[in-house]
């Protein structure tokens, strides 16, 4: 059976004539005249060997073959939007593009402040910060959507290099409160405590608590939230008291807030993570660099 020669021009005509519905419309999309998209589309059913359309009532209706066809033709199209973009993406980042994925801890408060300082030592350069989930970073930088991300991941695959980062936990106490006066804030501390805590799935909820547990530890109350910012803003508020990382902590507190370490130690680990087959860029290294620092600076308590 001899092969398909199918040309690029054939598909497109074809593709525009099954979205748009006629020829005429079409032609004005490719910017040729009417009759070379009947010829392409006549070469097209020549060199598939099947009809593509039929006219009733004057009007090109697809046949079923047609279809079939129109839905393996937006799958290949869908890839080579997705080639383009990626070929695009790569000019950009050799030109001086920055694309970083951030979990939601980092990408919502810390970040955007290490962005502001590295963009306005770079005017020229274009960064891009976008916030998944965890599993959604590890798939951008597998994939090589973003130079580097941040994300708090239980195992390292091997298509990655990491760097990993702990985060201690903080108290965050109402100014004012009693055990503001103290240099730390003990876990026994807690008890007779309103206790504001994050989702049972929480993995520092979860240390806390069988920490607590362990020692026959209970506070007076708990109120549950699901971010740091309703968190802090509670404590402010003087509801209660919260046990949570230094850099959300210290990103949405304020004046009413005051912030003190936490014995014994409990925090989370999260990993800069890069493509293990794809060179960090120097506007990559730099960005690192600042965020390192930036992070040093962000997790020291006084």
């Amino acid at each position: 059976m001899p092969s398909l020669h199918l040309r690029d021009r054939q598909i497109l005509a074809f593709k525009h004539v099954m979205e748009i519905g006629t020829v005429s419309g079409a032609a004005r999309r490719m910017l040729i005249a009417q009759p070379g998209v009947t010829r392409l589309l006549k070469q097209l059913e020549h060199d598939v060997g099947f009809t593509l359309f039929e006219r009733v009532r004057g009007r090109l209706v697809p046949t079923p073959e047609a279809r079939l066809f129109h839905r393996e033709v937006q799958k290949v199209w869908s890839g080579m939007e997705h080639l383009r973009s990626t070929a695009r993406r790569i000019r950009e980042r050799e030109v001086g593009g920055l694309r970083i994925s951030a979990m939601p801890l980092l990408g919502m408060t810390f970040l955007p402040d290490v962005l502001a300082d590295f963009a306005s030592d770079h005017p020229d350069a274009r960064i891009e910060l976008a916030t998944f989930r965890s599993d959604q970073v590890v798939e951008d930088v597998l994939t090589q959507r973003c130079d580097f991300g941040f994300a708090i991941v239980s195992a390292i695959d091997d298509r990655m290099d990491s760097d990993v980062f702990h985060l201690d936990s903080v108290c965050a106490l109402p100014s004012g409160h009693p055990l503001a006066e103290r240099n730390t804030v003990e876990v026994e501390d807690l008890v007779n405590e309103t206790l504001i805590c994050f989702e049972p799935q929480d993995p520092l909820r979860l240390d806390l608590e069988r920490l607590m547990e362990a020692r026959q530890l209970r506070p007076r109350r708990r109120l549950e939230v699901s971010l740091a910012l309703q968190a802090v803003r509670l404590v402010g508020r003087g509801v209660g008291i919260a046990v949570l990382d230094p850099i959300s902590a210290r990103a949405l507190s304020d004046m009413n807030v005051v912030l003190r370490p936490f014995s014994p130690l409990l925090g989370e680990d999260f990993a800069l993570l890069t493509p293990r087959d794809q060179p960090v860029s120097q506007l990559a290294q730099e960005f690192i660099g600042v965020f390192r620092q930036r992070f040093s600076q962000a997790t020291r308590l006084p």
